[in-house]
């Protein structure tokens, strides 16, 4: 199977913070995501939302990847979560990711699924830190 790489840019994106440390991501042409950050406990982090698209470019890849092996599994739902590393330099130091599908296929193409969602997904490709992808049970 070849992969052909697309070639793509991302952004330009502005980031800017300001009084009472809101964050403000300018993600698209008059589009602006205001993050409060890091006083209020509730509100989103830039980690939760690097986290978060790691999720999304996850169960993308994995939809894609289904659909190249001619596997219907329906819905594919990824659950992420992330651990700080505990030394230096500040960072998150690894992923997990559990996949939920409607239609679980066999072990094997359960196995090939998450070989090819995790070779093609730009985000956790661009992380350094290990991504422990496996089924929900």
């Amino acid at each position: 199977m070849a992969i052909r790489i697309k070639p793509k840019t991302y952004g330009p994106y502005t980031t800017a913070i300001g009084p009472g440390k809101i964050i403000h991501v300018a993600t698209a042409p008059n589009q602006t995501v205001a993050i409060t950050s890091p006083g209020t406990e509730d509100a989103g982090t830039p980690v939760d939302f690097l986290v978060s698209a790691l999720g999304a470019c996850l169960a993308l890849s994995f939809h894609h990847a289904a659909q190249e092996m001619k596997i219907d599994v329906g819905t594919v739902s990824v659950e992420v979560g992330a651990r700080k590393a505990e030394d230096l330099p500040d960072r998150v130091g690894s992923y997990t990711a559990v996949v939920t599908l409607d239609t679980v296929p066999d072990a094997e193409q359960s196995a090939e699924l998450i070989k090819r969602a995790k070779a093609r997904c730009t985000v956790s490709n661009s992380l350094n830190g290990p991504i422990d992808m496996r089924m929900a049970k």
